[in-house]
C-alpha cells in the first residue's frame, strides 16, 4: 500500500509512518521583503506542489516568471511556465503526472 505524501491529509493507515494532519505554519511579513532591484514593482510568490519543484530550481522558476525588463510577470509568462512544467512532468512521469499544481501571486508594492 502506498500513498503520495501530498495526498495523506488525515490518512489513518499512514500515521505510523509519521504522516500527520498537523500543518506546518510559517508566518512571513511581506512588508519586510525587499526586491532585488529597487525599480521592481512588486513581489512574485509561487506556491507549488513538490511535483513542480521536482522540475525547477528556484532561480530558474523566477527567471521564467519574472520579466527582466520590467521586474513584473504576466499571465503569458505564468502559463508558459506551467506548460513547460506539464511537458517535463509528462516526460518524467508519463500519464501519472498529476501533482503539478501551483498558484502564482503578484503582490504590488505600496
Amino acid at each position: 500500500m502506498s500513498l503520495a505524501v501530498t495526498r495523506t491529509l488525515g490518512d489513518f493507515y499512514h500515521q505510523h509512518f509519521g504522516v500527520v494532519h498537523t500543518p506546518e505554519v510559517l508566518v512571513l511579513d511581506l512588508r519586510n521583503v525587499q526586491p532585488a532591484d529597487p525599480s521592481d514593482g512588486g513581489c512574485v510568490l509561487l506556491l507549488a506542489t513538490d511535483g513542480v519543484w521536482d522540475h525547477w530550481e528556484f532561480d530558474a522558476a523566477m527567471a521564467m516568471l519574472v520579466d527582466p525588463r520590467t521586474g513584473g510577470t504576466s499571465r503569458e509568462r505564468v502559463e508558459a511556465m506551467m506548460e513547460e512544467t506539464r511537458a517535463k512532468g509528462e516526460e518524467t512521469f508519463g500519464a501519472t503526472a498529476d501533482n503539478l499544481t501551483s498558484i502564482t501571486v503578484v503582490l504590488p508594492r505600496a
